[in-house]
């Protein structure tokens, strides 16, 4: 009996599989492919989260010079073929004339603007005794459970030692107002952000129709792909920018003369102040509501606590009907709703300011994204079948 010979036959036999068999492999291979590839792009996008969240500050002046620069440079290069201008005084020409309208708006409404933030200031610690005074008459569960966790004295604590350095900004008129922003400038990191900006706009433009030069190892239609997605985004970016500064300033100037002639107190450097958080869009509105609503109730009643609500209602109106059609158009095609989702996601996902800032533009991105993918590589039932 030749056991060798059978051995040797044994191991050298193989084992087919059916077509079923073959299909569950695979179909297997390609799911652990697909999630591998899944929980290698959650693990980078939470390194990259961490990253820009450890160093936002460092990150945000830059990412904001960047879009000034895109929204600047075509004004900027216009200014040096029709002037012939050298770069530096061409960038002067362009840092003017951003400040100007900032400069005319303080010359007129200057006095008007520190009145209001002196009383504000003044009078922040009486309205907080207000608004704890009315909590505990009206909603004494609301106020047992305020002072169990003692919120309203931590606020009051904090507004009576930030009052005082307040008060000397306020008193001080313009020069204590350019205290106070330099202050905040400092704090935020961004003293840097002129100095990122001239680099930027004095710089030669990136040419993105060069792209295909960085990516010689991409396949031709990948690498068209990737470039097509590149210039998407820095076109939503600076569409949506440049729109949004001039919207948010609109609503500001609106709510501002809304706010005055109802006559609500600190109305019109609320206005302003609000308008411009508008810059990400819907902030300025539900910040707005939680400020002058209240404001407005323990000031004039239900008078003015109506009449802040047409002022606001007039003014979204006015934004959503006329000024963003007319402006904005169809730059992110993004429903109202999915750009307040956007917001909250993007804000938490970026840790801040940040997140908030890029919510609309990387959302208005991904939806591109999706789009394109699902042109190219998830063909409709009656593609594929035709």
């Amino acid at each position: 009996m030749d056991i060798g010979g059978e051995m040797g036959q044994g191991e050298g036999m193989d084992f087919p599989f059916t077509s079923r068999q073959r299909k569950i492999i695979s179909t297997a291979v390609t799911g652990l492919a697909l999630l591998t590839l899944i929980l290698m792009a959650f693990f980078l996008f939470r390194g990259i989260v961490r990253f820009l969240a450890a160093f936002s500050n460092v990150f945000l002046p830059l990412a904001a010079a960047g879009i000034l620069s895109l929204l600047l440079r075509p004004c900027y290069q216009w200014i040096r073929s029709k002037w012939k201008l050298p770069a530096p005084a061409a960038v002067t020409v362009i840092l003017l004339a951003f400040l100007l309208p900032l400069v005319i708006l303080f010359g007129v409404f200057g006095g008007l603007l520190v009145q209001q933030l002196n009383n504000l200031v003044q009078n922040l610690p009486a309205m907080v005794d207000h608004l704890r005074q009315w909590v505990a008459e009206n909603a004494p569960a609301i106020d047992a459970y305020i002072e169990r966790n003692g919120g309203m004295s931590q606020v009051k604590e904090w507004v009576k030692s930030q009052s005082g350095p307040l008060m000397s900004i306020a008193a001080g008129g313009a020069q204590g107002l350019l205290i106070a922003l330099n202050a905040v400038i400092g704090v935020f990191s961004w003293a840097v952000l002129p100095v990122y900006l001239i680099f930027l706009l004095m710089a030669p433009p990136f040419p993105l129709d060069k792209l295909e030069e960085f990516m010689p190892y991409v396949k031709e239609e990948q690498r068209r792909d990737l470039i097509f997605l590149i210039k998407q985004f820095v076109e939503i970016v600076v569409s949506f920018f440049r729109g949004q500064l001039v919207i948010a300033f609109a609503q500001g100037v609106l709510m501002a003369v809304g706010f005055s002639v109802i006559q609500l107190p600190y109305g019109f450097i609320l206005g302003l102040l609000l308008g411009m958080l508008n810059l990400v869009p819907y902030l300025g509105n539900l910040i707005g509501l939680a400020i002058t609503l209240p404001l407005a109730w323990f000031h004039g009643g239900m008078g003015m606590f109506i009449g802040v609500i047409v002022v606001l209602a007039i003014v979204q109106t006015v934004e959503s009907y006329i000024l963003t059609p007319k402006i904005m158009g169809k730059t992110t095609g993004l429903h109202p709703m999915a750009v307040i989702f956007a917001m909250f996601f993007w804000g938490k996902a970026l840790g801040g300011i940040l997140g908030l800032i890029l919510a609309i533009p990387l959302t208005a991105f991904l939806v591109v994204l999706w789009r394109l993918a699902k042109e190219k590589y998830l063909p409709s039932p009656e593609t594929t079948t035709g």
